[in-house]
């Protein structure tokens, strides 16, 4: 295998567990709700007045991870299908929001916050979506150690020029911090199947991919 194929093969996996562990969270939830139900239900037959309220209250906090799981599959299910096809029109707005909410978890265990909310119009172009979004995770796994006190990455897309760009910013991190020799083989290597390139610059605390020619 390729290292690109080893890169993608080590992104699924850690969003697949991630997504996993999510999952699970949920479904203990619901079961622990389900059991306040039954118990509720025991007090019912034997006589104890229960109030309509605590039974509404602990029905709406099923209700609400039933859409969190069914969210949940939905972002599984939209990563599934990135491997479909290997070039095709991909909308990098779409592209990093999805990889924002797949690494959510991860992000949340490193007390970082990511903002995706700057991006409206979509940015289209054409490339390979699931090594797009596997080098989209590099880089913000990268910028998520170089947030520094901030604790939040803003990423967004745009049009610059005849480019297309992702920005990582709000790094301030990454005045202070060795660089890790990044960015290192793996992401010089699907830089180069992307034809992207990339740059980092720790004053202005950015980390840029670039696309050309779109």
């Amino acid at each position: 295998m390729d290292i690109d194929g080893e890169n993608a093969l080590k992104f699924f996996g850690k969003m697949t567990a991630s997504i996993s562990h999510e999952l699970k969270n949920v479904l203990a939830i619901i079961n622990e709700k389900a059991g306040l139900l039954e118990d509720l239900c025991a007090m019912a037959e034997k006589g104890r007045p229960v109030d309509p309220e605590r039974i509404k209250a602990v029905s709406e906090k099923v209700i609400k991870q039933v859409q969190r799981g069914d969210e949940i599959i939905r972002k599984l299910n939209s990563f599934a299908h990135c491997a479909d096809e290997s070039v095709c029109d991909v909308d990098l707005c779409e592209g990093i929001k999805l990889v924002s909410g797949l690494s959510g978890r991860i992000a949340l265990m490193r007390g970082i916050s990511l903002a995706t909310d700057q991006m409206s119009a979509p940015v289209i172009i054409n490339t390979n979506p699931f090594l797009l979004e596997t080098l989209v995770w590099l880089f913000l796994d990268f910028a998520m150690d170089a947030t520094g006190e901030e604790k939040t990455v803003s990423i967004t897309a745009e049009k610059q020029h005849a480019n297309v760009v992702v920005r990582f910013s709000r790094l301030k991190g990454l005045a202070g911090m060795q660089q890790k020799n990044f960015p290192g083989e793996n992401e010089k290597s699907l830089l180069a199947t992307l034809k992207a390139t990339a740059c980092i610059d720790a004053a202005a605390g950015e980390v840029v991919i670039s696309f050309g020619q779109y």
